[in-house]
């Protein structure tokens, strides 16, 4: 599937996907929209850090200061539960120790990442015209005949 993340911890396989649901779960979770959520969780790394890590050692040395590792780990926690519906909470911190922290910023980078080209790619690609905005629907009372309350 698009955006899905394979990562290997201890022998075992695992996928991570933030597609519609994980985001919704997120959404739900933290009351928020999920970028915002992503971006509070990762407030001090720019785009081009994110993307391409190992140019950018300072950056990413500095960035990881703002760092908000729980909801990091809820995130990958609402990906895994698709294909892994099994794990709880603190299995993910146990895979997490497993993969490893610099390891674990990489694949739930590509997994943010993903979900942000599904967004993009759905929206570009799909041939259909925009769904039109929301009117009222029905007729006022006074049109149809009936008195006003």
């Amino acid at each position: 599937m698009q955006g899905e993340v394979t990562f290997d911890v201890e022998g075992e396989r695992y996928t991570l996907f933030l597609g519609n649901a994980a985001q919704c779960a997120i959404e739900e979770q933290f009351d928020m929209g999920f970028f915002a959520v992503v971006t509070d969780a990762m407030p001090n790394v720019a785009p081009h850090v994110a993307v391409n890590p190992e140019l950018y050692p300072a950056e990413v040395l500095a960035a990881t200061r703002g760092l908000r590792l729980s909801v990091l780990r809820d995130l990958a926690w609402h990906g895994l539960r698709r294909h892994h519906p099994e794990l709880q909470l603190d299995d993910v911190s146990d895979l997490i120790d497993g993969l490893g922290q610099a390891a674990f910023g990489e694949v739930i980078g590509k997994a943010i990442f993903a979900s942000r080209d599904m967004g993009a790619g759905d929206q570009a690609g799909s041939g259909k015209p925009a769904t039109r905005g929301r009117a009222r629907t029905g007729t006022p009372a006074r049109k149809s005949g009936q008195k006003p309350a």
